[in-house]
């Protein structure tokens, strides 16, 4: 049982890293997740890291990122970005 878990879990961290890397982020945990002003005006989804520097993404794909966190189980990562979609959405509308 526990070899199966073992292989769930790198499975998952395996699908994680492709999800990330497909969105041009890298496998790091990122310290913070909120709505960033662009220099054009358009707001869009910044991801800060310790060791990296911030990078940011277009609400909408931060809205498809939402969608395949959560098929991978990555449920409190899913819920922060979409939160942050959330709110970009709110700032710029206002």
């Amino acid at each position: 049982m526990a070899c199966r878990r073992i292989a769930a879990t790198k499975d998952k961290m395996s699908n994680l890293s492709k999800i990330l890397a497909h969105n041009g982020l890298p496998d790091l945990a990122p310290l913070l997740i909120e709505p960033h002003r662009g220099q054009t005006g358009k707001w869009r989804i910044k991801f800060s890291y310790e060791a990296h520097e911030p990078l940011s993404m277009a609400p909408i794909q931060a809205t498809e990122l939402v969608a395949l966190l959560q098929k991978v189980g990555e449920a409190d990562l899913a819920l922060e970005v979409d939160d942050a979609v959330q709110r970009a959405r709110r700032y710029s509308s206002m």
